[in-house]
């Protein structure tokens, strides 16, 4: 079942808007980079907040480049801002646009759930490649993916729905087959839920990963050991993000609550679990066209072994 993430309508673009964290993060990284004079440019710019902090810490032009609609609604808040004769709003794929010189340093806010999963860093390092002076910036710097068991209350409870006969009808069939289906967000699962230390799946050094690791599979494996009694019933996962040398982003168990949560992997059932117990994960994220991508988990606990996939589609 693909799970679609839709940037074309202002929706998406609200809940991002709202995210404090997620802005101010990115408003101190830029007013920080960016110099009087310089030149920015802004991929996926949707909206245009980021071009506009770039605007307000001085950049004498900045190219803000969005392939959706949204694209008018930002030359509207461009306009409104005073900001015309400093923001170009360019309407296009960054990998067709051309622009009339390179940048000191590119922004763009290209981060799925847990980093990666949303398939747009090979869009970012073209770019880079292509459109980056010697010696620029680049923000965010570097990813890292974030992974750990965990037990997961609502999930839960939607299993225990399924099961339960509601309105006097048999729909565990509906369950089984939503156990690994749905990928959930939720700010609701917390260090206190983790089941075990997180490890490192991978990191994404943004500012040197080659293309052709861009465009690779990320693929770990990872052994966790339960440090304490309780019951698994997913995985999570997170990213943390350094965008500007001591600016730093994340949205794990411990950070402040963000619009991305933590990205929940269900493994189908809640298995009880004591100090010492082994968990075996087998993670693989595919690259599945521009914009799309595709996350397999398979995980192993004391003979128990569950394996799901699911296509995550931008649209």
């Amino acid at each position: 079942m693909p799970l679609e993430i839709n940037y074309s309508n202002i929706g998406g673009h609200k809940e991002m808007l709202l995210d404090k964290v997620r802005c101010g993060a990115f408003h101190r990284a830029i007013a920080d980079a960016v110099t009087p004079g310089c030149c920015v440019l802004d991929i996926g710019a949707g909206t245009g907040i980021l071009s506009l902090f770039a605007a307000q810490a001085g950049a004498r032009v900045v190219y803000a480049v969005e392939r959706t609609d949204i694209a008018d609604l930002a030359k509207r808040i461009v306009s409104e801002n005073g900001f015309d004769d400093r923001i170009r709003v360019l309407r296009g794929d960054m990998e067709t646009v051309d622009l009339p010189e390179k940048a000191d340093i590119i922004v763009s806010e290209w981060l799925g759930g847990y980093g990666v999963d949303e398939n747009l860093l090979p869009v970012i390092v073209s770019a880079r490649d292509r459109w980056l002076k010697p010696g620029g910036r680049m923000i965010p710097e570097t990813v890292t993916s974030w992974m750990a068991p965990a037990y997961d209350a609502r999930l839960q409870e939607d299993i225990y729905f399924w099961r339960s006969q509601p309105y006097g009808i048999e729909l565990s069939a509906v369950g089984r087959a939503l156990a690994g289906q749905p990928v959930c967000w939720g700010n609701h699962v917390k260090k206190e839920h983790l089941l075990g230390e997180p490890q490192i799946p991978w990191t994404v050094d943004v500012r040197n990963v080659s293309l052709e690791r861009a465009n690779l599979p990320f693929e770990a494996h990872l052994n966790f050991i339960a440090d304490r009694e309780g019951s698994l019933n997913a995985l999570a996962a997170w990213f943390s993000a350094t965008l500007n040398g001591e600016v730093t982003l994340g949205n794990g168990p411990s950070d402040p609550d963000t619009h991305w949560g933590r990205t929940i992997f269900p493994i189908g059932e809640a298995l009880p679990v004591v100090r010492g117990t082994p968990m075996e994960v087998h993670f693989v994220l595919e690259p599945y066209g521009k914009g799309r991508s595709r996350a397999a988990w398979d995980i192993e606990v004391e003979g128990y072994r569950f394996r799901s996939e699911l296509i995550t589609v931008l649209s």
